[in-house]
């Protein structure tokens, strides 16, 4: 049963977190999931969204990832879980079952649990919240400073992007922390605090204790030059500027990049040629990770070296996308065609019957019956890996292929996903946007990259 909530200024937080949430176009969707650690933060987010779920008859769930880092991991989960409920708010705890490495543990951390907290989201057609807030702005935009980033990366966080078909939002970045903090005691409800804010072997809590001390001295009358508020405003003023070179980029991309349902795509060097390199980095970055399918974009200088190519019109790989020149009499500089590289990187992923999941970083695949999913391209690899597939499965798949993959550049075949059975059989998967034969395939693939909302590539 709910408790009674008694903070006078309740009402404002519920009217600034609905304004927050208008103010990013998401008043007009119907379901919320948010991703609940234990901490104040997340915590007074999950408030807020169950109240604002209930007064607009909306759908909000919380959801508790498990690590599995600590022993009592699993206490604290379940401890949050109920203390959620006691406010009315249905919460599920997902479990990561992979073992944690010895190094890199919170990039281990973090890449895991927005897997898993995405493809919850996806499930359930539902905006995924996070509750990141100012300082957590102002820690990144650090962060991001001392490594040298360039004017997008001290734009900081996105307050909304659109990551593997689902719209991840940050209602909270304005937020202080204090005023999350009195968002909990206004409704009386306890939170957990994490041992790890503590330990500073991690970055981010280095930075952290390093802002404290210079919000303080700007609190003196010598007030320092650098404080969490001086790092907000400059990231305001960087996406502000970046968003500038997203229209301009996003303008160019929808005549310089043809998209291909299978994969792929054609790129056309001459409509950007003489392009700002900011501009033209802009451009080329979001469509680089979007047939790579990597997380992080290329370098600067991974940068240069392939403008230089493309203009010279040389084949070159950068962030798992191959560049391959497409040679015409009337194309000068030759066009290009854009591929996911394989081959380097073998990836085979185990799967279970009725399992959604991106593969590749640019797939999302669903297989209707056990086995191993992986690039068509490593289907002798796969079948060596398991030895039980025998010396002519590569040829067996290739005369059962589907008719629409023959008009399917090779290159771009050899990415697609395809799922090994367990006895052997190899299932080609039913192509969204491509194959027009039955959709209740035992697996089915579309490709990410050519969403509906091609700008959310730039966020």
């Amino acid at each position: 049963m709910r408790l009674n909530v008694t903070a006078e200024n309740h009402n404002r937080y519920a009217s600034a977190f609905a304004a927050a949430l208008a103010g990013l176009g998401l008043d007009a969707k119907d379901g919320f999931l948010t991703a609940v650690s234990g901490g104040p933060d997340s915590t007074a987010l999950a408030l807020m969204a169950q109240s604002y779920a209930d007064k607009n008859g909306k759908w909000h769930q919380a959801l508790i990832v498990n690590h599995g880092l600590r022993a009592d991991a699993g206490d604290e989960a379940q401890r949050v879980q109920a203390r959620l409920g006691e406010h009315g708010i249905e919460a599920r705890i997902l479990t990561i079952y992979q073992p944690a490495p010895r190094a890199a543990i919170q990039e281990w951390a973090r890449h895991h649990r927005h897997q898993i907290l995405a493809d919850a989201a996806r499930k359930a057609g539902a905006v995924l919240l996070f509750a990141h807030h100012a300082s957590d702005q102002a820690e990144t935009i650090a962060m991001r400073l001392l490594k040298g980033s360039g004017l997008g990366g001290l734009g900081g966080i996105p307050d909304m992007r659109m990551a593997h078909d689902v719209i991840v939002a940050r209602p909270l970045l304005s937020w202080d922390k204090a005023w999350l903090l009195a968002v909990c005691a206004s409704y009386r409800c306890d939170f957990e605090n994490d041992p790890s804010n503590a330990r500073l072997m991690f970055e981010r809590v280095r930075l952290r204790q390093m802002l404290a001390k210079m919000d303080h001295a700007g609190a003196e009358p010598i007030a320092s030059p650098v404080c969490s508020l001086a790092l907000r405003r400059l990231g305001v003023a960087a996406a502000r500027l970046t968003s500038l070179l997203d229209a301009k980029a996003l303008g160019l991309m929808s005549q310089a990049v043809t998209w291909h349902a299978s994969g792929y795509a054609d790129f056309s060097p001459d409509i950007v040629t003489g392009l700002p390199q900011s501009v033209w980095w802009r451009l080329m970055r979001p469509v680089i990770l979007a047939i790579g399918g990597g997380e992080h974009g290329p370098s600067a200088g991974a940068m240069l070296r392939l403008r230089a190519r493309v203009d010279a019109g040389i084949s070159t790989t950068v962030g798992g996308c191959h560049f391959s020149p497409v040679k015409t009499p009337q194309a000068r500089p030759p066009r290009y065609r854009l591929f996911r590289e394989t081959g380097r990187r073998h990836i085979f992923t185990p799967v279970t019957a009725r399992q959604m999941f991106v593969f590749a970083g640019c797939w999302l695949v669903e297989a209707r019956c056990d086995g191993v999913i992986h690039a068509y391209a490593d289907l002798n690899k796969q079948a060596n890996r398991a030895n039980i597939y025998g010396a002519n499965a590569h040829q067996n798949a290739k005369t059962s292929m589907p008719k629409e993959w023959a008009m399917i550049p090779y290159r771009a075949r050899c990415a697609i996903p395809v799922l090994s059975g367990l006895d052997g059989s190899v299932f080609y998967p039913h192509l969204k946007g491509v194959d027009k034969g039955d959709s209740n395939a035992i697996v089915t693939a579309r490709y990410l990259g050519n969403g509906k909302e091609p700008g959310a590539l730039f966020r």
